[in-house]
């Protein structure tokens, strides 16, 4: 399935129990088949499925939506990622000290240059806001 949010977060927004604006953000890189499984609710959930976590970002900063309910945030820095295996997917979620019980909220398997062969180097992900995408839209 292409880019979707998760159960948990779905009931959290219909239920005034997430805000975008007050959420510490962090993306996480992984490798091996991007299965989505919506009922999966931390970081461990998607470990426990097979799938190897790469990467996670630096501090998201600048978190906006926009008029039309897009969430949106300034360029993400995931650090270093070792040469090698291919980034097939990244999820988005709300970081805790736990970095295992952090919450899902995004799938993202559907973006531009995935799969992703790292080099070493960090990668910058810039979403594309002339185009008026997003991470995702309420």
């Amino acid at each position: 399935m292409p880019n979707s949010v998760y159960d948990a977060t779905r009931y959290k927004l219909m239920t005034a129990g997430f805000s975008w604006m007050a959420t510490q953000l962090m993306l996480v890189a992984w490798s091996g088949p991007a299965g989505f499984y919506p009922e999966d609710e931390t970081i461990d959930d998607l470990v426990a499925h097979g799938s190897v976590k790469r990467g996670q970002s630096l501090p998201i900063t600048t978190q906006s939506v926009s008029p039309d309910g897009t969430a949106q945030t300034g360029q993400v820095v995931i650090p270093a990622l070792a040469i090698g295996t291919p980034i097939t997917f990244f999820t988005m979620v709300d970081k805790k000290p736990n970095v295992g019980m952090s919450e899902l909220i995004l799938f993202i398997d559907d973006a531009i240059e995935l799969p992703f062969i790292p080099n070493g180097l960090d990668m910058v992900v810039q979403p594309d806001w002339l185009s008026k995408r997003g991470w995702w839209r309420a």
